[in-house]
């Protein structure tokens, strides 16, 4: 088992970060790894949705269900493809100067593709740190529309 814990204070409030970053469908946005993402419905417990991802110079479309949602406080995601299985959590706190998002990843590798484990952890390590910086950099930026609307 891989567990990844990434966090990044973002000048915001709680509510603001927690309408863009707890929505896979707004990933695309501030993701170098998520391409597109198609959902079943509005985000909610059981809405299944598919990302498209680039990743270690491979395309794939993987499949994510929302376990928990829980505004403004977590999101838990639950993504499977062949030989990878993950769980997700987002969760939001607010603090005196914004909000400190937390991302949480646990991730079981199996068959041939757990011989890869040093290279998937450090390239999801990298992944999640850059990604939370460009999330950062989207909510404080003076181009975000005020307020920010969940979709």
């Amino acid at each position: 088992m891989v567990e990844l814990e990434q966090s990044v204070l973002i000048r915001r409030p709680l509510d603001e970060v927690f309408a863009l970053a707890s929505d896979p469908k707004n990933d695309p946005d501030w993701s170098a790894v998520v391409e597109q993402v198609e959902a079943t419905g509005p985000l909610g417990v059981g809405v299944h949705l598919i990302q498209r991802v680039h990743l270690l110079g491979r395309r794939a479309h993987v499949p994510v269900e929302v376990l928990e949602y829980v505004p403004p406080k977590r999101v838990v995601l639950r993504a499977s493809i062949p030989h990878i299985q993950v769980m997700g959590w987002r969760l939001f706190e607010p603090t005196r100067d914004g909000t400190r998002v937390i991302f949480r990843t646990q991730a079981r590798l199996s068959g041939l593709v757990s011989l890869t484990t040093p290279l998937f952890v450090r390239t999801a390590r990298k992944h999640l740190e850059e990604d939370l910086g460009q999330l950062r950099r989207l909510l404080e930026s003076a181009a975000l529309p005020q307020p920010l609307q969940a979709t």
